[in-house]
């Protein structure tokens, strides 16, 4: 079943994200479907949806804390996650023109 995972991260921008994917990589993300990125309110929205929450876990160990630690950001104490499995679909999601 798809295990989503939506973080919240008050006072990290896109600047330490794009830090943390600058020490990822270019490798493929093995059982990752979806990966969104925002900044509102202050705080970095992430959401990402996963084949398991075993795909999600193991990246996390083997390749993301190591390239948060690397980049030398850390989310602090107020950084929240909501995670669960549930199904998902991409009904009405459409591309937009940039304007």
């Amino acid at each position: 079943m798809p295990y989503i995972n939506i973080t919240r991260t008050p006072g990290v921008g896109l600047p330490e994200y794009q830090a943390v994917v600058a020490e990822l990589g270019d490798a493929p993300i093995a059982g990752q479907l979806l990966h969104i990125v925002g900044v509102s309110d202050g705080a970095l929205h992430i959401v990402d949806v996963w084949e398991s929450a075993a795909a999600a876990d193991r990246y996390a160990a083997e390749r993301l804390f190591p390239a948060f630690e690397r980049a030398g950001v850390r989310p602090g104490p107020d950084a929240s996650i909501h995670a669960f499995e549930g199904d998902v679909t991409t009904d009405g999601l459409t591309e937009r023109e940039a304007s």
